[in-house]
């Protein structure tokens, strides 16, 4: 067994082909023409004995270490902060759509965002040998990023507070403000932004930002949040909290949600509570889905194109593998254009 570093810098402990070779006191030639299948140069008795080493060994010759070796690496690392969020599934589908186009495999990890579970997935990957990697981050501002190289890697969606990572996002904060400015040219003079705890995510924080930008609110007195894993069949903190902002008098009240799973708690919560839009309060929300235009009244909304971020990130890693650099390139921020869609919920 050898120890050795692969391009990611990582120290690999595993069985080489040489040591196949060495244990079966044959030509690391004939260890590839057995693992290829070709045994016209080999008797039975080598053949044997090669299959008992590798069986013992545990040994797994890596397809993208053969890749390597001819220059020929084409599979990519993809790991995703959230499976279960609904922004995941169009950027996959996004890289998974260019990753065929060009010739390339994928390779997907999802982190349940957990930051350590992130670290493992991405070392994971490394170990693979992976050409490179697309990350949609639980936490941008890990130490993993510092080893990584800009040379090989993109992020999409969360921003690092120091971008070292060519980086892919939609336009957060002035959508978010140009949709709360048309809500308020609407004469909504009580308006709250609803998110989950901001706990740092850029996503939340800009989007926030622009929420304020509109309403000129100085405080955080208009902001909601809601834990992450509220239930959205059982009463909650939330629930009085919004009751005593409907009881509120004289006031025409407006929410925007920060994306489509604060909205659908939103809307259930008003369900329960007996209050319905645009009759009672307005609502418009960051993110668009299908069944938003089928409500009634539709729920006005921002569309981001996540199918876009994922065939741009790719489309941007795919030009850094192929790209043979002299220096490693400066990192720097892609913002996807967002539309505003507006309907009849405010």
């Amino acid at each position: 067994m050898t120890q050795s570093k692969n391009k990611w810098g990582l120290i690999l402990d595993k069985f080489t082909i040489k040591d196949i070779a060495k244990l079966g006191e044959v030509s690391t030639a004939t260890v590839s023409n057995f693992l290829n299948g070709n045994y016209a140069k080999m008797s039975a008795a080598t053949r044997e004995k090669l299959a008992g080493i590798i069986s013992k060994t545990d040994y797994h010759p890596s397809t993208t270490a053969r890749n390597l070796a001819k220059n020929e690496n084409k599979t990519i690392g993809v790991s995703v902060a959230d499976i279960t969020n609904p922004f995941t599934t169009p950027v996959i589908s996004g890289i998974s759509e260019r990753c065929e186009q060009y010739g390339y495999k994928m390779i997907f990890t999802n982190s349940n965002n957990d930051e350590q579970r992130e670290i493992e997935n991405i070392n994971r990957m490394r170990e693979e040998e992976v050409a490179g990697l697309i990350i949609d981050p639980v936490n941008p501002d890990s130490s993993i990023y510092n080893q990584l190289s800009n040379a090989y890697t993109v992020i999409v969606d969360r921003q690092s507070r120091r971008t070292v990572i060519d980086t892919i996002v939609t336009d957060n904060m002035n959508s978010v403000n140009s949709m709360v400015t048309q809500m308020r040219n609407k004469g909504y003079d009580d308006l709250y932004f609803i998110s989950w705890p901001l706990d740092g995510v850029s996503t939340r924080l800009n989007r926030y930002t622009g929420f304020k930008q509109a309403t000129q609110y100085l405080t955080d007195d208009h902001l909601l949040t809601i834990p992450y894993d509220t239930e959205l069949n059982k009463s909650s903190q939330f629930d009085q909290t919004f009751s005593n902002i409907m009881a509120k008098p004289h006031k025409k009240v407006g929410f925007f949600t920060m994306n489509s799973r604060v909205l659908l708690q939103l809307l259930t919560t008003a369900q329960r509570l007996s209050y319905t839009y645009a009759a009672d309060f307005g609502v418009a929300t960051y993110e668009e889905f299908e069944w938003m235009q089928l409500m009634n009244p539709g729920i006005s909304c921002i569309r981001q194109d996540s199918f876009t971020i994922g065939y741009s990130a790719m489309d941007l890693l795919k030009d850094k593998l192929e790209t043979k650099f002299t220096n490693e390139p400066v990192p720097q921020i892609k913002t996807v254009p967002t539309n505003l869609i507006i309907r009849e919920s405010f």
